[in-house]
Parts: C-alpha cells; sequence; structure tokens
C-alpha cells in the first residue's frame, strides 16, 4: 500500500514539475493593480502607510445598517461597508451605537455626527441633508 501511495505521490511531482517547467511569467496580463498600488496596499494594510495615503472623506452618506440578533452589526456609507472593518478610509463608525435611535453615530477627523439611513453629513459644514 505505502509503495502505491509513493509511487502516485512521485507521479503527483512530476507532473506538476513539467507544467511549472511551461509556464512563463512575463505572458501574464496585470491584475487589477500596478506594482506601486500594490505596495501602498500592503503597506496600509500593515499600518504602514502614510496617513496622507487615507482618502479624505468631506461628505458621509449613509445607506443604511443591520443590526444582526447576534449583536454584530454592518454599517454601509459611501458605498462601502464594515464588515471587515469598523473604518471606511479616515470614517470611524462607533459600533457600540449603531441603531440606538435608528441612527449610526460616526466621526471623521474629531467630528462627530449621528445619522439615520439615508442622511449625508457633510465636514465642512456640519450639517446633516437628507439624501436624494
Amino acid at each position: 500500500m505505502r509503495v502505491k501511495l509513493l509511487v502516485a505521490g512521485i507521479i503527483c511531482l512530476f507532473i506538476s514539475a513539467t507544467s511549472q517547467a511551461e509556464y512563463d511569467a512575463s505572458n501574464l496580463k496585470k491584475l487589477f493593480t500596478n506594482k506601486n498600488q500594490r505596495s501602498q496596499i500592503d503597506a496600509t494594510r500593515s499600518g504602514n502607510g502614510s496617513p496622507a495615503a487615507l482618502q479624505q472623506t468631506n461628505q458621509v452618506n449613509l445607506s443604511g445598517y443591520v443590526t444582526r440578533s447576534d449583536g454584530k452589526s454592518v454599517v454601509w456609507l459611501n458605498n462601502k461597508n464594515t464588515l471587515d472593518s469598523s473604518r471606511i478610509g479616515d470614517v470611524q463608525v462607533h459600533k457600540k451605537t449603531i441603531g440606538k435611535n435608528k441612527e449610526v453615530t460616526i466621526s471623521v477627523d474629531g467630528k462627530t455626527a449621528r445619522l439615520k439611513p439615508g442622511e449625508s453629513w457633510s465636514k465642512e459644514t456640519g450639517k446633516t441633508t437628507d439624501t436624494d
């Protein structure tokens, strides 16, 4: 039985080695990003990205939120969601306030606002308006 497994493993290695020999990296096209964009994404993910690399948000549009029975919530701001993080660019979503009084509390550059779904907030004016 061991001999059969050993032979099967050697055959698999041989097949994969021959397919690797035919591989030419120069034939590949870029997928979504160039080298500089990829390094910026990697730096941001590792926490080494520069603060200037963060997109400066002047207008925040709250599309909606979902409060789940298990306590996890998701907010949609500026066509992005908080599934992976409570930050979207330079906008901080205060997770503990999601759904209280049917609002979501956000902070941008030390300024705080409470928005209901369908509302927009301007950082410059500090005013909240209904989204068209």
